[in-house]
């Protein structure tokens, strides 16, 4: 379990001091206690400055996970809140702050800073390059709806690893068609939030399906019915099952949300005499299917900052969720739904 927040110190600083005015604010908290300086990579958090509305430079990361994430991982936070204009310019505030974790005869603290931007998207890698640190990774995390906001090409070409939910995106065709160039030149890493909630699904059908027949599965009238807000997860489910099964547009699974439904996801494939069905609920998976015997698999419990945590800890390409985005990207370039 990640060490509880002990301090926070936090100010406004010009654009240019922000590496000084956080060399004096080490200082500053070091000479009332031992502290270690924490980090092991840089986490660009990118937000909308209309969606943070008129908030301080201390309350950016209001909704987000972010000292837990950091306790668990630490890094260098640089939350951008970037206006869109035409014109290239300056950043137009920042902020800078250290939180402090752990008891005092091993305390550490990570570094935070905020800046506010007005300008182009061509000049956001330019306000990022000066103050992130060069010696260690850099993840950049899309804290907003892909299908609403898009990811800026040259922003997340900075990264390794562009990290983003997906349970979030109110317009799953726009949101994964967004991501094909990163998908497609291979430079970043995609890591999806919400994609972990399939593994034990994932786990399930991997061995449910070795009592079947791959052309079984291939050609098996498959659907998946969601909850309200689970549509882009039965998306995910659907693309992953394409990119395994190596299935046509015409053969994919039909896809419906179930107003009221209380089960995540369901999905049925198969005829009456050997239908499979398989639930997904908060709690576990179930998997049934006629002659054989039922099975769960439970569904690991996980905060919204031990799932961020773990992604930026991961240091392996994801092939399942990009063969997933590839399936997805080629359906919906088709203009398939």
């Amino acid at each position: 379990m990640a060490s509880a927040v002990v301090a926070r110190t936090w100010r406004s600083t010009p654009a240019e001091s922000i590496e000084a005015g956080l060399a004096e604010l080490w200082r500053e908290i070091g000479r009332q206690a031992p502290v270690a300086r924490a980090v092991m990579s840089n986490l660009v958090i990118f937000r909308n400055r209309s969606s943070a509305g008129g908030r301080r430079l201390d309350s950016l990361a209001e909704g987000l996970p972010i000292e837990e994430v950091v306790a668990r991982h630490p890094s260098r936070m640089i939350l951008i809140a970037h206006e869109h204009r035409r014109v290239e310019c300056e950043p137009v505030a920042a902020g800078i702050g250290i939180v402090t974790f752990g008891p005092p005869q091993a305390r550490y603290g990570v570094e935070q800073i905020a800046v506010q931007a007005s300008c182009a998207d061509a000049s956001l890698p330019s306000i990022v390059r000066r103050i992130v640190r060069g010696d260690v990774p850099t993840s950049v995390w899309w804290a907003e709806d892909l299908s609403q906001v898009p990811p800026v090409p040259a922003l997340v070409s900075m990264g390794r690893q562009l990290l983003y939910d997906s349970s979030a995106w109110k317009d799953v065709r726009t949101a994964v068609l967004s991501l094909a160039p990163i998908v497609r030149n291979r430079r970043s890493d995609c890591a999806d939030v919400n994609w972990r909630r399939l593994a034990p699904v994932r786990q399930a059908l991997v061995h449910a399906a070795e009592s079947m027949q791959a052309d079984d599965l291939r050609h098996a009238d498959v659907r998946i019915a969601h909850r309200p807000g689970e549509t882009a997860l039965a998306w995910l489910l659907g693309g992953w099952l394409a990119a395994r099964l190596h299935w046509s547009d015409a053969a994919a699974p039909a896809i419906e949300e179930v107003p009221h439904a209380d089960d995540v996801l369901t999905l049925t494939c198969g005829t009456d005499s050997g239908k499979l069905t398989l639930t997904l609920t908060e709690q576990h998976v179930a998997v049934s299917r006629r002659g054989h015997p039922s099975f769960t698999v439970a569904v690991p419990r996980e905060s919204a900052g031990d799932a961020v945590a773990a992604e930026l800890r991961s240091l392996a390409r994801d092939i399942g969720l990009h063969d997933t985005l590839g399936a997805l990207i080629r359906r919906f370039s088709a203009g398939s739904l």
